[in-house]
């Protein structure tokens, strides 16, 4: 398995799988402190970007990455999930000026989805066109092994493993279980693998009642698990459901989309106790709607039928970031936990931004 390390890899490894021309070469600027690493795309060429939440002050294009990319943050690292196409992890030094760490090969073709950083020396990367998760040491990126989920898989012989987090001491994995051969349409009901990080061994499964866990999953304000399930794009079929990992069981969906209007693309529990979702509705108008799980209460913070809203994230202050790739204004939004938004303008991010990560150093 290919495995590159120290700073030199930033301008070959990255760079060299770009098409020449999409974007200028990127200028590091050792001395970024801002706290949001913001993953940026045009679905053609891909950056990030850092931004200081306090300032709005944005560096800009500081480095290099996969059109279709992710990334976790732990220890002052940052962890890109370079998808299909480059099919790798890249390691970042948050405090030395994001310079790459080590990039390792996830093996051509298999997709990487997300990664989920269990210790100082274990990694987990989830692959869509793989069976078994890669398990990997994060300190140098050396590859340590797999698990096998082959049995959670549909009929075409893949269980679609996609986005991961940390929960109750187990490796929670959305399985998606799609159809490869039918536009990746759900094939049933998904599921949630638990694994053991001490073993290494797939410990039980979750069914979700839903179909297509899609996007991050997060833990609300009473420490359940809620994972957003999608079920058929533009179709409301699916929406927000509540795992007790402890137990092991689905409470079903607490909240729908037929009540929401649409898709849940990504959402995020926030210190108040709401929960911030962005929702595209069957004609794939997009909002950011804050939803009160106590009293159901729902309102709208921002939507429009030019919008394209893939993130929103709680940061620092009591705040909310959300990405909004506007055709004419693309940047990055803050909202107080209110909804007030708190930027005149959107933060100019240079491409249009896609994710963003808070950083800890």
């Amino acid at each position: 398995m290919e495995r590159w390390s120290g700073g030199a890899v930033a301008g070959c490894a990255i760079a060299a799988a770009l098409v020449a021309g999409c974007a200028p070469e990127p200028v590091r600027e050792p001395a970024i402190g801002g706290d949001l690493f913001v993953l940026t795309t045009d679905f053609e060429t891909g950056a990030f970007s850092i931004v200081d939440s306090a300032t709005g002050e944005a560096a800009v294009n500081v480095g290099l990455v996969h059109s279709d990319a992710t990334a976790r943050v732990r220890a002052g690292r940052v962890y890109v999930v370079n998808r299909l196409g480059q099919d790798n992890v890249t390691a970042l030094d948050a405090a030395g000026g994001y310079a790459v760490l080590w990039q390792i090969s996830t093996e051509p073709g298999s997709n990487p989805q997300d990664i989920a950083i269990v210790a100082d020396d274990k990694a987990y990367v989830s692959r869509l066109e793989r069976t078994g998760l890669l398990v990997l040491d994060p300190r140098d990126g050396a590859a340590r092994g797999t698990v096998d989920l082959a049995s959670l898989a549909d009929a075409d012989g893949f269980p679609e493993p996609a986005a991961m987090l940390v929960a109750g001491g187990r490796v929670v994995v959305a399985v998606e279980r799609l159809a490869h051969d039918d536009a990746y349409r759900p094939t049933g009901p998904g599921a949630l693998a638990l694994i053991d990080p001490a073993t290494d061994r797939l410990e039980r499964t979750i069914e979700l009642a839903g179909s297509n866990p899609y996007g991050d999953m997060a833990l609300d304000a009473g420490g359940r698990l809620l994972v957003a399930t999608v079920g058929e794009f533009g179709v409301l079929d699916g929406g927000l459901e509540a795992i007790d990992v402890a137990a092991g069981t689905s409470g079903g969906l607490v909240i729908d989309e037929a009540t929401l209007g649409g898709d849940v693309t990504a959402f995020a529990p926030v210190a108040d106790g709401s929960v911030w979702l962005v929702v595209s509705d069957p004609s794939f108008v997009k909002s950011v709607v804050r939803w009160d799980p106590d009293d159901g209460s729902r309102r709208a913070i921002v939507s429009g039928a030019s919008l394209l809203l893939p993130c929103v994230v709680p940061i620092a202050g009591e705040r909310v970031a959300v990405c909004d790739r506007t055709d004419d204004a693309p940047g990055l939004r803050l909202f107080t936990l209110d909804g007030v938004e708190t930027t005149a303008r959107p933060i100019d991010v240079g491409l249009p931004p896609w994710l963003v990560r808070v950083v800890d150093r």
